[in-house]
């Protein structure tokens, strides 16, 4: 009689889902820079999983537009630019006011409770920004992308869900990458200017994200839609500011 081990499936044929979402998290979180390759011995090393689910997550990855396949190169993470990052805050901009909208009007109250709950903790996360990191930014948008997940969840479109949550995941790795990335010449995370900070404190800051929940939960669709745009434009300013400041620097990074 064989033992149970003997008779478990091996990690790698059972598993292809752990490979893929071990992948999409480090790439969404910059943890994986684009332009990385993603060449199976090391990432079957770097996450203990085989071959055969790495193989299968891979092309899904590209399918997502998180990874691409280059001839003789095989694959590599996507690259990412702040012309992609403006398509896709525009894009984000007319599904997540549909979706808020269908919200307002459909959401009862424990869809209002919840948004209450995520900004609290938005709230808390806030302040450890203060210390200036990319794990502190992390924290901050695991607590960002939920309170905006709460505001849209009542909408009942299964589509315009699917769509945020893929403009969602590229923005995020824009996010990361625009602002976190080493220097291409020092290897120092890049100093950004007195100007692009100003920005990103006034697109980060939770009294924004409050008067956005104060709108919803008072069922003004109409207000609560302007301060979404108004949201999503002061976002776009932060990093086209770090665009000018890289080509004063030097080459903009592809």
């Amino acid at each position: 009689m064989k033992s149970e081990t003997e008779t478990m499936p091996k990690r790698d044929l059972q598993e292809p889902e752990d490979a893929l979402s071990a992948l999409k998290r480090d790439i969404v979180d910059g943890v994986l820079a684009p332009g990385e390759p993603l060449r199976l011995m090391t990432l079957s090393k770097r996450y203990g999983i085989g071959y055969t689910p790495l193989r299968e997550a891979l092309p899904r990855l590209e399918e997502a537009g998180l990874a691409v396949l280059s001839p003789n190169r095989g694959y590599r993470v996507a690259s990412v630019s702040v012309a992609e990052l403006e398509d896709l805050e525009q894009a984000r901009a007319v599904v997540e006011t549909a979706l808020l909208k269908d919200s307002i009007a459909h959401g009862d109250l424990d869809w209002e409770s919840a948004i209450v709950a995520c900004h609290h903790q938005l709230s808390r996360a806030s302040t450890s920004l203060r210390r200036g990191s990319s794990t502190a930014f992390t924290v901050w948008m695991d607590a960002h992308d939920a309170f905006h997940q709460s505001l849209l969840s009542a909408g009942r479109s299964g589509w315009l869900r699917s769509f945020q949550r893929q403009i969602s995941e590229q923005l995020r790795r824009h996010h990361q990458a625009l602002l976190f990335l080493p220097d291409d010449d020092t290897g120092n995370p890049v100093e950004h200017d007195a100007a692009t900070m100003a920005l990103l404190e006034e697109a980060l800051s939770i009294s924004n994200h409050t008067r956005l929940m104060d709108a919803v939960l008072a069922r003004d669709a109409e207000l609560a839609a302007s301060l979404l745009r108004e949201h999503v434009q002061f976002t776009l300013a932060v990093y086209q500011s770090v665009a000018k400041q890289s080509v004063g620097d030097g080459p903009a990074r592809a």
